[in-house]
């Protein structure tokens, strides 16, 4: 094998016993993907297992690399270099081809006898191994892949990232505990931040660990405002070589690779998605953008089947057509839509639809208006938080009357007043003293006052709000 594979493996027991028991437990060929996004382990579990249960496979265990490789002429030259057979270019005066000589090869394995596993790590087109895969019940094949359903025969493990718990206890290894305890509030940030994600935490421990005086609070900071260009995730490839880790890439480059196998039209919508906020978005919202898009509403769906075959986006299980991004994909993708030629068009759009939405909030939303409406709130909230610069003055108080008018409607006081104040403040500054956003920004947050009896601060307010 050609990775040692990391000193601390936490959090995956249950997907090695998973993956032990689907490959021992047949008959036939057993073909057993491991599928997952970038930078979640999935070639680190095949290494673990490979370590752990080499004395089940008697006959050896064979490692290919299956991303941009004939794999026909690596096992060719696998039981050449490792087994010493000359492998036959011919048969009588008949020339073998290729795939000809790959079933020689798994015909005449040394040892004769005994379970052997073959590992293909990283399959990117089941193209390229179909016709390669041994026959012969003595094989066992372990598939790591980015790929979601390679195959319906194929039984699939899904990786997902860590629980915050593993992530911790993974940081921590890393580290050291007497710096994790010291940052007993800041270590579970750090981990959320990095979306529970093996390769991040692998990285930034390990860049944490070669400076002793950076405290994880000062990591996090340093983090947040660099995003996925800073140099505790984004080590290159030489980098890499020079330590025993089994990441070959930063996590931006990791990602990168997904990115490349997508088609123009889902390239857009990915932008376009980064634009909703880090939690449950519905697919219908994307289906209503043909227009901004540029594209048909059928390629919008098949642009979801990519994403969703790739891991870019995930689907909620509680929420029919809902789905999640990534934190750090859904940073990676923001980096794309900046560099786009279309990035102001679509900020400009998904600003207004904010818009639109908020208008269409009562000032006194029946409880099954907000139950119907409560899924967009957040999206809304990064409208008003991130987006106010792609809004057009008219339209700036907008989203925060919105948000107001939500949590006032349900009583939620303390969560409506934060609105109503930056709406206030932000009319003011962008808009001017005297402008009419800035009566009404007044006078909602009066009203606001005056509803919980708060009369001595609404009453200045209202009367601003008169003399305007």
């Amino acid at each position: 094998m050609p990775y040692r594979g990391v000193g601390n493996f936490v959090g995956r027991q249950q997907e090695l016993q998973k993956l032990h028991e689907e490959l021992q437990n047949c008959a036939n060929v057993a073909v057993s993907a491991v599928a997952g996004m970038g930078g979640v382990g999935k070639t680190e579990l095949a290494i673990r297992y490979a370590r752990q249960h080499e004395a089940d496979y008697p006959g050896g265990i064979c490692w290919l690399n299956a991303r941009d490789s004939n794999l026909a002429a690596e096992i060719v030259l696998f039981v050449q270099s490792k087994m010493s057979l000359e492998v036959p270019q011919k048969l009588g005066e008949r020339p073998l081809n290729l795939k000809e000589q790959v079933e020689w090869c798994w015909q005449q394995w040394q040892p004769t006898k005994g379970v052997v596993l073959v590992v293909l790590d990283d399959v990117t087109d089941l193209r390229s191994c179909r016709e390669v895969l041994p026959t012969a019940n003595r094989f066992r094949v372990l598939m790591t892949t980015r790929l979601r359903r390679l195959d319906t025969n194929f039984v699939e493990l899904p990786l997902h990232v860590l629980s915050p718990e593993a992530a911790l206890e993974l940081l921590t290894a890393l580290v050291g505990e007497k710096r994790v305890v010291g940052a007993h509030s800041c270590a579970p940030l750090l981990c959320e931040w990095l979306g529970y994600l093996p390769l991040g935490l692998e990285l930034v421990g390990r860049y944490l660990a070669q400076d002793p005086d950076l405290s994880l609070a000062q990591m996090l900071e340093q983090l947040q405002e660099q995003r996925l260009q800073d140099e505790a995730i984004d080590f290159d490839e030489q980098q890499l070589q020079n330590t025993f880790s089994t990441a070959q890439r930063g996590v931006r480059a990791a990602f990168e690779l997904s990115w490349q196998e997508l088609e123009p039209v889902t390239q857009r919508v990915a932008q376009y998605l980064s634009l909703f906020a880090p939690t449950v978005f519905l697919w219908e919202w994307i289906e209503s953008e043909t227009e901004l898009l540029n594209c048909k509403k059928s390629e919008i769906n098949a642009a979801k089947k990519q994403l969703h075959k790739r891991h870019l986006i995930e689907p909620v299980e509680e929420r029919e057509e809902g789905y999640k991004i990534h934190p750090l994909i859904r940073e990676f993708l923001q980096a794309k839509l900046v560099a786009s030629e279309q990035a102001d068009e679509f900020r400009q759009a998904f600003a207004a639809s904010g818009v639109e939405f908020a208008k269409k909030i009562p000032p006194s939303p029946t409880s099954e208006f907000i139950e119907s409406v409560k899924e967009a709130i957040p999206h809304l909230e990064e409208v008003a938080q991130n987006l106010t610069d792609a809004l057009q003055d008219d339209d700036l108080v907008w989203p925060f009357v919105g948000l107001g008018r939500f949590y006032e409607g349900q009583g939620l006081y303390a969560l409506a007043e934060p609105w109503f104040q930056q709406c206030l403040e932000l009319s003011k500054r962008l808009l001017g003293q005297e402008h009419p956003d800035v009566a009404t920004s007044l006078n909602n947050l009066a009203g606001l006052y005056e509803s919980q009896g708060r009369f001595a601060e609404a009453e200045p307010l209202y009367l601003q709000a008169l003399e305007l």
